[in-house]
């Protein structure tokens, strides 16, 4: 066969997708665009070679890509390939490392009296938190019966006593006990107790008469305040609601 036979089937005729013109084509470049000879648009080229120039045009961000990927797949690996649940991790000396410490606790400055407002209704019907002497001190909430949203909150030391304006309204109680105060996260730390008063608490206002309400909280029940021990959770579950705005935030509920 002639080299002009040869030369003569490698050519190929491509149609211009703008125009409709047919094009010789002698082959396709990666680093070069065969363009209509009439139009001068770029003319169609197999998958394989588009793919070739996306993968020229793009090798650092595929190259960096791999490199994130295998090092995802090395870390995955590292962590399941560790020490089967009955075994015993040693360091370099052989002896096991030491248990995890215990969560690291912080004593936090608090004042008694109230420690936050949720409301910005008038604070018109009194409120008296009396509380036994000793170490323990008394963190309180007061919320709305019927909705459940966070009204109030209440600060008091072991052994005071603290009275407050709170809105009209009816209400339930709970409360956490314990020594030392971690701030609103944490309370009392792992040994706090919380509890919460059984009865529904109405303050209001008839014929120009405000009614309030006197409780004495102890950390283990004996009061004259019907209580039930309740878990961190039903203490910790709130719904608040913004002052300024009628609309109640999500719940901390769930």
């Amino acid at each position: 066969m002639s080299p002009l036979a040869l030369k003569d089937k490698d050519v190929k005729f491509i149609q211009c997708a703008q125009c409709g013109a047919h094009n010789r084509v002698s082959g396709h470049s990666i680093t070069q665009t065969n363009v209509c000879g009439k139009c001068r648009m770029p003319l169609p080229e197999p998958s394989h070679i588009r793919s070739a120039k996306f993968a020229a045009r793009n090798s650092v961000w595929i190259v960096l890509g791999a490199i994130i990927g295998a090092a995802v797949l090395i870390n995955e690996f590292r962590l399941s390939d560790g020490p089967a649940s009955n075994d015993v991790q040693t360091n370099n000396q052989g002896h096991s490392p030491p248990p995890p410490g215990p969560m690291d606790y912080r004593a936090m400055p608090v004042t008694q009296g109230i420690h936050q407002l949720y409301t910005s209704a008038e604070q018109i019907a009194p409120f008296r938190i009396v509380t036994p002497s000793g170490a323990d001190s008394f963190y309180i909430k007061l919320t709305d019966a019927s909705t459940g949203v966070l009204v109030m909150t209440f600060f008091v030391q072991g052994g005071q006593s603290f009275e407050a304006l709170v809105p009209v309204g009816t209400y339930r109680v709970k409360y956490a006990t314990g020594a030392t105060w971690y701030g609103v996260d944490f309370v009392f730390g792992p040994d706090t107790r919380y509890s919460e008063a059984v009865k529904i608490f109405e303050f209001s206002v008839k014929k120009n008469h405000v009614t309030g309400n006197t409780i004495e909280l102890t950390p283990h029940g004996g009061s004259n305040l019907d209580t039930k021990t309740i878990s961190a959770h039903q203490f910790n579950c709130n719904i608040l609601r913004n002052p300024t705005s009628p609309v109640t935030a999500p719940s901390t509920c769930s």
